[in-house]
């Protein structure tokens, strides 16, 4: 079974990344919180402290599946400087991987080039940073292997459709039935 790794870095959107973490694993996907640190424990914007799985500096990407980046204004800046990741995230996307980003966090697959020609969303204030993308403002947008998400309002959209895009609609229809969004 391949893994996805969530990164987190000081700041991050708590919304956002512990919806992410939580649909992830009621669908049974593989996913591994990655600390951008040197301590397992990272702290959220509004002071929620999450404890990663793994710490980036001694992680190898060999089995990844999905690449995931919560927004949260802190942690992308740290995340949008880390010139390791990028080329990381670059790699990975190039090797046909998928790639999530939602709310500031899609800021740094424009300036990758990942949205070249593609529909994308984040927070309104960074459409300006989705370099060579349609910016749509919709809740989410898939386009081939990415996935990008509005904001904190949207995460549970954003993690369904990730959900979608491993596990496929039924499973994807499955969680959102237990979580009550779909009624029937």
């Amino acid at each position: 079974m391949k893994t996805s790794y969530l990164f987190l870095s000081n700041g991050f959107e708590e919304i956002e990344a512990v919806t992410i973490i939580d649909i992830l694993r009621r669908a049974k996907i593989d996913l591994k919180i990655v600390s951008m640190g040197e301590e397992r424990a990272v702290i959220g914007e509004h002071g929620i402290t999450l404890m990663a799985d793994v710490l980036y500096s001694k992680t190898k990407w060999d089995n990844s599946e999905f690449f995931i980046l919560p927004g949260g204004i802190g942690s992308t800046k740290d995340l949008f400087m880390n010139d390791s990741l990028k080329m990381d995230i670059l790699e990975h996307y190039n090797q046909g991987r998928y790639i999530a980003a939602i709310g500031e966090s899609p800021a740094i697959l424009g300036e990758l080039g990942i949205l070249n020609e593609k529909n994308a969303t984040a927070l309104p204030a960074y459409m300006n940073f989705l370099q060579g993308a349609t910016y749509t403002g919709l809740p989410i947008e898939i386009q081939d292997n990415v996935i990008t998400g509005r904001g904190a309002a949207d995460s549970l959209k954003f993690a369904i459709g990730i959900v979608s895009m491993l596990k496929g609609k039924d499973v994807a229809d499955d969680v959102s039935k237990e979580l009550l969004l779909i009624v029937g």
